[in-house]
């Protein structure tokens, strides 16, 4: 059985239970919560370099799978995920290992590695997309990965630059900004236009339901981004009003409640569906959809976000119980077909 990108989703969603024991770990001010997150993050660092390997493995021993995942669209789609999860191991050093000025400086590289990756893939994406044809399988909501990917950068950089540390400049700050500024503007346009032509054809051709919950990591990440926005008013650069990156933040915050509540509600009404690595897609965007509430309750204090976010963590540790043992069972039956 070869490892494809289809597996990154594994590594995130790890992570992301190493996110929400930080994230409650500061709401409840739980120091066990913390030490939890930092031992979940050292395991899904394990976990990305396995997977990376292994993908990696099967490129040199079938050169052929190179060729047969550039004309697969979601296998390409789904490449972008280790930007994202670059911008994830950073963000996670920070917070658990802490930073000096090098240390910072060696952040920004990888966030600048992370970022021309998801740019390369969302560019070349988007060329597949307007030039080769295209299978009904393609226009699936994966499509939507590379520009969730583009505008992730967000999680490292907004630790990263200050006012969060002090160490990068005021140069390197403003270049970064402006880079989070673009993101959101093509992923935005983007999540408007693919995401309309997915919608169009998972209503036609029912695909597997929990990419459904994809639309959810869209419109989080854009709410996460604008929220950091004021934070950068201090560079007399561009500006962007605290109150109305808030209002802007909650108007997101809807659609992403509505959509959240119409995946769950599939997620159950579907659960005799035969399973597939696909069910991954719920715990990512509920991850980011977490840290959303999470950044509303922060500037907020409304304690509705900070008890959904708990809410959330509870479902997406369900999820990831539920996503492991169908990726174990999807291990076990790929051995039953080597055996043949």
């Amino acid at each position: 059985m070869r490892i494809g990108s289809e597996w990154f989703p594994l590594v995130i969603g790890t992570f992301a239970l190493s996110l929400i024991s930080w994230m409650n770990s500061v709401l409840f001010n739980n120091v066990i919560l913390f030490e939890i997150g930092k031992t979940i993050y050292f395991i899904a660092l394990f976990v990305f370099l396995a997977v990376l390997g292994l993908w990696i493995k099967g490129y040199v021993v079938d050169k052929e799978a190179i060729t047969q995942d550039l004309n697969n669209l979601t296998r390409v789609a789904f490449s972008a995920f280790i930007g994202v999860i670059l911008f994830i191991m950073g963000f996670f050093f920070i917070v658990y290992i802490g930073v000096n000025t090098r240390i910072a400086y060696a952040l920004l590289i990888l966030y600048f590695v992370g970022y021309a990756e998801v740019l390369t893939v969302n560019i070349f994406t988007g060329y597949k997309l307007f030039t080769q044809p295209l299978r009904q399988e393609d226009l699936n909501y994966s499509v939507l990965v590379p520009s969730i990917a583009l505008s992730a950068n967000v999680i490292l950089s907004a630790p990263l630059l200050p006012p969060s540390l002090p160490y990068i400049s005021p140069f390197y700050t403003k270049v970064v900004y402006f880079i989070m500024l673009v993101s959101v503007g093509i992923t935005f346009f983007q999540f408007m236009f693919l995401g309309s032509v997915a919608l169009l054809s998972h209503l036609i051709f029912k695909g597997y339901p929990s990419v459904v919950m994809i639309p959810v990591g869209a419109s989080s990440v854009l709410a996460i981004n604008i929220l950091t926005f004021p934070s950068y008013n201090y560079l007399d650069f561009l500006y962007f009003p605290e109150k109305v990156s808030i209002t802007l933040g909650i108007i997101l915050f809807g659609f992403e409640l509505w959509n959240l509540t119409v995946g769950l509600i599939i997620a159950i009404s579907r659960r005799n569906l035969k399973p597939n690595l696909a069910v991954w897609a719920y715990v990512f965007p509920l991850a980011i959809s977490s840290f959303s509430d999470f950044l509303l309750y922060e500037e907020t204090t409304i304690g509705f976000f900070k008890y959904l976010e708990l809410l959330l963590s509870i479902v997406i540790i369900l999820f990831y119980v539920y996503s492991m043992r169908i990726t174990f069972l999807t291990i076990k039956d790929g051995e039953k077909e080597n055996r043949r």
